[in-house]
């Protein structure tokens, strides 16, 4: 038919028809060379086992799609023959449980595969022969593996990138593409066999779209999809059950009135993360908007046990909660996150041991089987260190300061499994990431030569997208501690990211934004520090000098800020350079990179010149020269003002990638600590003004 077409053209046509027949004939051309690169007449069939789970099944079809995406290919899912025969190319899929064919073919040792080898959630890649016939085989020990070696295979063959989502860069296609090329390849078991990735302080990330506070199911499983092709295999649920601020703060009562957790949601959302293999942990706190105690009944376990025991068996018996697969507890406040101070005269230590035994019993009684954590942070470090001992089921978790190191270590392990608890960003740079591979690399295998600390990691993300560096680092790690080294692995992922020519200017700007974050400091830390400096200045008066003080004491002094500001500068600078050497999709290289970097460089000039107004303030305000001095007061005032609208200015225009542009808008940011606004600027400029008049009718 297409021939009739272009002949009747060319004879309707006459001399001018040859042109035209010739750019038809060209683009049929381009056409059939398009189609042929994509492999259209290469059918792909993927066998899944007759046995296979549901996890298995969900493997396949992220399998289906991975294929199809790279090669443009008809793709098929078929549960598996008697024996593989006809045309095409074949992928078998499963585990020796699931698959028989898998089973047969590892009996008559064409393949070396078994629940013991290469061991639970590990795998084999292995093309089978059997004279002209040919399948793929991705074979794991067990449903984890089948997935692993899947994933494994699509990174590895297909290029398949566990980040696409959250990057923006469109996938590369493959022509010419052989599965049967694929060499044999044995998928080694993830050194940490719980890799848990924590979802909390989510806030930009939930409020991407309305309702606020709340994943949609588009973000949840671009999420849940990323972190278990990341090797991470379980999710603590936190946030989604209703944070205390959620409901109790007035900055989340404005953003959100009425605000209630939606167990409906969170109820799919552990069904999707189970559909994708990942286990799903709860911390059994006791503030959750789905059912809390009070705050009084939080300082006295010994008079308020009974609320304590009855609202964990309404977690367990009542809501979505008793469908997790780990538990875990902290031995601190069970409202809020800081020490527990006893009401009524208790000892730390008596008071946790008798919890955990609690807790202990509840849980083998209504969820047998589950696994259990207790996390320590810097208080349930020093009570273990001492005489606090949960029940030997429960695995110890070590938290870090927030910055990938430890400030207490462990006196001796005590016989108990030990894990980490890290992160990969912390409430004081919320919003822009210390990258530290490299520390990463570090202290783990210090943690795991010391302390055997390898049974459990679980990584606080805070707001997933601005961590990613970091996240991957950590689930690198924890895959094969061995080969990890976190200096090539930074170079490597920025290579990956922003190609050759910019990644050198990637590494050291990141290498600097790191450096800018001494002491244990980071944005939103600098937005505290501001906050305080518009208090001040909004109230200055003659006890400023002392109030100052009070305020701030040492810690904010202009030769540490002046440091700060030159390492993000340098950060900012490197960025810069970079930018011009991305080759492809800049739009990531500027979110991730250059744009935190901005952000953060002007964030300290702002507050650079708050603090100089500050200091003149305190200066001159009982002084001879205060009353000459107030023009000068102003243009300070004035020069901050222009520096808040620049900051605004760069807010509005967002990230590049359309997904996350509106990302940074302060009405939905996360208002720990509050953000600058006009009106504040507005009423230190009135404050100076009346300063000045009772100076002049003094």
């Amino acid at each position: 038919m297409m021939g009739l077409i272009i002949s009747s053209g060319y004879k309707k046509t006459g001399r001018f028809g040859k042109a035209a027949f010739l750019k038809q004939f060209l683009a049929l051309g381009m056409m059939f060379l398009i189609l042929s690169s994509f492999q259209p007449g290469k059918k792909y069939t993927i066998y899944q086992g007759k046995e296979s789970s549901a996890v298995e099944k969900a493997t396949c079809r992220d399998l289906k799609l991975d294929v199809e995406k790279v090669t443009g290919a008809q793709v098929l899912i078929a549960e598996e023959p008697a024996a593989v025969t006809g045309n095409g190319y074949h992928i078998l899929v499963g585990s020796p449980t699931s698959s028989h064919l898998i089973a047969d073919y590892a009996k008559r040792g064409l393949i070396s595969v078994s629940n013991r080898y290469p061991g639970p959630r590990g795998g084999v890649i292995q093309v089978i022969s059997e004279g002209q016939q040919k399948v793929l085989v991705l074979a794991g020990s067990d449903d984890e593996g089948v997935q692993n070696t899947v994933y494994a295979f699509s990174h590895g063959q297909l290029a398949v990138d566990p980040l696409s989502y959250w990057t923006g860069i469109p996938q590369k296609k493959k022509t010419g593409f052989d599965p049967y090329a694929t060499p044999a390849k044995v998928i080694k078991p993830p050194a940490v066999p719980v890799i848990c990735y924590f979802e909390n302080d989510v806030d930009e990330l939930a409020n991407l779209k309305q309702p606020y506070l709340e994943y949609d199911m588009e973000t949840w499983k671009a999420m849940i999809n990323s972190l278990r092709r990341m090797h991470y295999n379980a999710i603590q649920l936190f946030d989604m059950l209703g944070r205390p601020e959620f409901f109790i703060r007035e900055p989340y009562k404005k953003l959100r009135p009425g605000y209630h957790a939606n167990m409906a949601l969170v109820d799919s959302f552990i069904d999707y993360a189970h559909l994708k293999g990942m286990k799903v942990q709860v911390d059994l706190s006791l503030g959750y908007e789905i059912k809390s105690i009070t705050d009084q009944e939080a300082l006295c376990w010994s008079q308020y046990k009974g609320k304590w025991i009855s609202t964990w068996i309404y977690y367990l018996t009542e809501t979505p909660l008793g469908k997790a697969d780990i538990y875990s507890l902290r031995p601190r406040n069970q409202v809020w996150d800081r020490a527990y101070v006893s009401s009524c005269g208790e000892q730390k230590e008596t008071v946790f041991n008798e919890v955990f035994a609690s807790v202990d019993s509840i849980l083998n009684l209504y969820k047998p089987g589950a696994q259990k954590i207790c996390i320590c942070y810097d208080d349930g470090m020093e009570i273990f260190n001492q005489n606090f001992r949960p029940p030997k089921d429960f695995t110890l978790v070590w938290s870090d300061n927030g910055y990938g190191q430890f400030s207490t270590l462990p006196l001796d392990t005590r016989g108990y499994d030990f894990g980490t608890y890290m992160h990969a960003g912390f409430w004081k740079n919320h919003s822009v990431q210390d990258p530290y591979p490299e520390r990463i690399d570090s202290v783990m295998n210090f943690m795991a030569k010391n302390f055997k600390a390898t049974r459990y990691l679980q990584v606080n993300g805070q707001t997933f997208r601005p961590f990613l560096l970091n996240l991957q680092a950590f689930s690198q790690w924890a895959y094969d501690p061995v080969s990890f080294n976190g200096e090539d692995f930074y170079h490597q992922w920025a290579e990956h990211y922003f190609g050759t020519e910019a990644a050198p200017f990637a590494v050291a700007s990141m290498k600097a934004l790191h450096l800018a974050q001494f002491d244990r400091n980071g944005y939103v830390q600098n937005l505290s520090e501001i906050r305080g400096l518009i208090n001040f200045l909004q109230e200055v008066n003659n006890e400023s000098p002392s109030r100052f003080t009070k305020l701030f004491g040492e810690k904010l002094v202009p030769t540490e800020l002046q440091e700060r500001r030159r390492y993000v500068k340098q950060s900012l600078d490197e960025a810069s350079k970079g930018m011009a050497r991305v080759r492809t999709h800049p739009a990531f290289y500027y979110d991730y990179v250059y744009l935190p970097a901005k952000m953060y460089f002007q964030l300290l000039e702002f507050e650079n010149t708050l603090l100089e107004l500050a200091l003149f303030e305190k200066k001159e305000i009982t002084g001879p020269l205060h009353q000459s001095a107030s023009s000068k007061a102003k243009e300070l005032l004035s020069q901050a003002a222009s520096q808040l609208q620049i900051i605004y200015k760069t807010f509005q225009e967002g990230n590049q990638e359309s997904k996350f542009k509106n990302w940074y808008d302060p009405a939905r940011r996360r208002p720990n600590n509050g953000f600058p606004d006009m009106e504040m600027i507005q009423k230190i400029r009135e404050h100076l003004i009346a300063q000045e008049k009772d100076s002049q009718n003094k």
